[in-house]
This record gives structure tokens, C-alpha cells and sequence, in this order.
């Protein structure tokens, strides 16, 4: 579903979104005392200063931010204090917010709206039950990555099902796939297209923005629900946006940059075989112009699928952090995947695939898992990629953002198997 924004209506017709494009946020003392749940000596001012900055940078808008001695986030209800706060404070009204789901979810965001859709307030409640820190240690959260997440959603962005975006609904803690988990610091081309779509982009952004709607349907005339719908840069192969089909098959693509895209739709993977992805075709973006781009879909359905990624033998929905230059050994995780019957691919000329590398894996009998050499030429530019999974008969599943691309360093390549090419 890439980037989705909340919605004020089931029939998702009125996006949450400020009124205002300066919005007020008060972080709470919380985070200046000495605290269990911050690792000793964070800069925790200039983490969230610069979480706010990574969004204001590319959207119209900006925050106003204060030091406010409240500790607990409103209550539910209609309406709020109109403090929107950033606590981590063990109180009782924060820690219900987590109720049993105490282990795996670094923070929550709580929005109060009206019935236009204006957003009147929005707390970001970081879990008092765990940990965080701002240099990377083992078994943390990282706190600048959380923020990150979690101010997108204080702006009106659902998650991404784009695994390398910010707003990914899976968030790890440091020391997945041996790695601190910085990447979320960053947005991803998808986070940029979605906060524009809402509150559109800076006035120096001259080519920007445009959109692609349309609407798409299966080969037997019904529609194309919950469908990713996807944009890639056609010179490079990057990810720039995408959506989730509407229960009619519709789909609108905003916030986009001036240039040729390539367009590609698959059924969104629920753990089941679906329907085989393919390319609807290539769409040249204007600023201030709507491409119009429906289409029946003619891929059958394919008996494999593809769910996770993997690195340094983990398996997970979080994109492998991977550098221009080197070499790294990638896994995906799904059903059905055989190396005698599958060839792996990328749409991107800046990522190529060691030939003969391909090598299955037991993780038991629920998971299938194979693992693949990929070559990163030094000249890839910053983002996240797809790599898709390719049967004998041409049925193909995505990865979508299964790779990232990252200033961070990621040691662990493969690089003195393949000599200094």
C-alpha cells in the first residue's frame, strides 16, 4: 500500500490533515529528566529537532516547538487538551495506551480531528516500557528513528507497505540483521511523495507536483481491490510513490516529481498466493497535470509468493541497508520458492544479480527461503529499490523497497568474494 494517508470517514473521503501549515508541538520534561528508558547522555533536543526538521525540509509546513511540563497524553474522546505532546513518562494514561502490546511497538500516535478533517491535535506516547537511544546499541529502539515514524503520523500519514520507507508499519530495534536501524531517520521518496500529497511541497520545488490516477481491473472485469500500485524512476529504478487500490480498483498517485516513471501493480501479499505482478506501462509526470492510466490486468494467479526479506541470516519486513560499491548477500522468505525454478531480478541498471548464487535454505516447513549474491554499483543513487522473484512461466512477485540504499555503512558485504571490481 506504499504511502497511505488517515482518513476522517470510512468511505475514505476526507484526509486528516493541519489546517495550518505551522503546527504547534510541546515536548514534554519527560524526556529531560534522568529517565530509565532513555540510555544516559542522548541529545534528546537535538534528535527531536532534527526528526521535525527531516519532514519540514521537503512539505509546506512547520513546527513550532515548546518545553511543556505535561507528562500524560489526552484521553480518548472526542476532543483533547489542544497540547499536542511527545511524552515517554510512565504514567497510568500512558502506559494504557499500550495495553498487552508492550514488546514490539516502539510508540504510538493518538490524533484528535474534526468533522472537516482538520487535525486539531496529535501525542506521540514513546512505550515507557522500553528502551531507546541515539547510538545505535543493541536491544534499543532508536529514538530519532522513532520520532521520525511517528511525526508522520502526527502529520496524517498511515504506514507504507514500501519496506524501506519511514512510514514501513514495521519498525525494528537496533541489532536487527546485526545493524544499528538508522534508515528510518531518513524518508524515502515514497514518505516525501505522501506528506506533499497532503500539504504540498516547498515553494522551491519548482517541478513539482503531479499526479497519476486511474483505475485497474482483473481479467475477469471485476476490480482490482487492494492492489500496490507503485512508481519507479525509469533511469534509476528507485521507488518514488505508490498507493492501495480502493475496493472499486481506483488509485491516485500524488505528490510526485516531474519525469518518466514506470508503473508496475501487484495483489498485496497476505501471506496467500495472488495474482501475478506486472508493468501497466510508462507515464511522463508534468507539474500541475493528472495522468490518467487505467488498464485490465492480465497476469493469472501465481503458485508462489514472496513476504519477507533477509540479511546475515535473519528474515524480516524491514528493507537490508546496503551501500554503493559493494556486495551483499540477500535473503527472501515466502512460499513455494525453489532455486531450480526461480530467477531473481531488478528494474534498477545499478544493482545486478552474481550469477549462480542463488541457494536455498531450511527455516522449517511453514517458511521457504532462498539467498542471492547482489552486485551495488558505486554510483547508485540514495533510496530504496525493488528486486522481484521470477517463475520459468513469467509469474513474478515484488519485493517492494526491499532494499535501501544508505549513507549509513553496512559492513558486513561480501565484497572480497568478488575481488575489486
Amino acid at each position: 500500500m506504499a504511502y497511505t494517508t488517515q482518513f476522517a470517514d470510512e468511505a475514505e473521503t476526507v484526509r486528516l490533515h493541519w489546517k495550518n501549515g505551522t503546527i504547534p508541538i510541546a515536548l514534554s520534561t519527560s524526556f529531560l529528566k534522568q529517565n530509565p528508558n532513555l540510555k544516559p547522555d542522548s541529545d534528546v533536543i537535538s534528535v527531536v529537532q532534527r526528526s521535525l526538521k527531516t519532514w519540514e525540509k521537503v512539505a509546506n509546513i512547520e513546527f513550532e516547538l515548546v518545553i511543556a511540563d505535561e507528562q500524560s497524553v489526552s484521553p480518548s474522546g472526542k476532543s483533547g487538551d489542544g497540547i499536542s505532546l511527545i511524552t515517554i513518562a510512565q504514567t497510568s494514561e500512558n502506559l494504557a495506551i499500550f495495553g498487552s502490546d508492550t514488546e514490539e511497538v516502539s510508540a504510538r500516535t493518538r490524533i484528535f480531528y474534526n468533522g472537516k478533517g482538520f487535525i486539531t491535535e496529535a501525542d506521540i506516547i514513546l512505550n515507557p516500557y522500553q528502551q531507546f537511544s541515539t547510538d545505535g546499541s543493541i536491544g534499543y529502539f532508536d529514538l530519532e528513528a522513532t520520532l521520525t515514524h511517528e511525526i508522520g503520523h502526527l502529520l496524517g500519514l498511515a504506514h507504507s507497505s514500501v519496506f524501506g520507507a519511514t512510514m514501513c508499519a514495521h519498525q525494528g530495534k537496533n541489532g536487527i540483521y546485526n545493524l544499528p536501524n538508522f534508515s528510518s531517520r531518513t524518508l524515502g521518496e515514497d514518505d516525501i511523495a505522501g506528506i506533499r500529497a497532503l500539504y504540498g511541497a516547498k515553494n522551491t520545488e519548482d517541478s513539482c507536483c503531479g499526479i497519476i490516477s486511474g483505475k485497474l481491473l482483473l481479467a475477469n472485469g471485476k476490480a482490482a481491490k487492494k492492489f500496490q500500485v507503485w512508481a519507479e524512476e525509469t533511469e534509476s529504478g528507485r521507488i518514488m510513490a505508490g498507493v492501495l487500490t480502493n475496493a472499486e480498483g481506483n488509485f491516485r498517485i500524488e505528490g510526485l516529481q516531474g519525469g518518466e516513471y514506470s508503473i508496475y501493480a501487484q495483489a498485496l501479499s497476505e501471506g496467500k498466493f495472488s495474482i501475478s505482478a506486472e508493468e501497466l506501462g510508462k507515464v511522463n509526470v508534468t507539474k500541475g497535470k493528472t495522468f490518467i492510466l487505467s488498464q485490465k490486468l492480465s497476469g493469472g494467479a501465481k503458485n508462489f509468493d514472496v513476504q519477507y526479506v533477509g540479511f546475515n541470516g535473519q528474515i524480516s519486513e524491514l528493507a537490508v541497508p546496503i551501500n554503493g560499491g559493494k556486495s551483499y548477500l540477500v535473503y527472501v522468505g515466502g512460499k513455494n520458492l525453489d532455486p531450480n525454478n526461480f530467477k531473481i531480478g531488478f528494474n534498477s541498471p545499478f544493482i545486478s544479480l552474481t550469477p549462480n548464487s542463488i541457494t536455498r535454505h531450511d527455516y522449517g516447513a511453514e517458511l521457504s527461503v532462498i539467498s542471492f549474491e547482489i552486485k551495488v554499483d558505486s554510483k547508485t543513487p540514495a533510496g530504496e529499490y525493488s528486486f522481484f522473484v521470477q517463475s520459468k512461466n513469467n509469474e513474478t512477485g515484488f519485493i517492494v523497497g526491499g532494499l535501501t540504499v544508505e549513507s549509513f555503512v553496512n559492513p558486513w558485504n561480501s565484497y572480497f568474494l568478488l575481488g575489486d571490481e
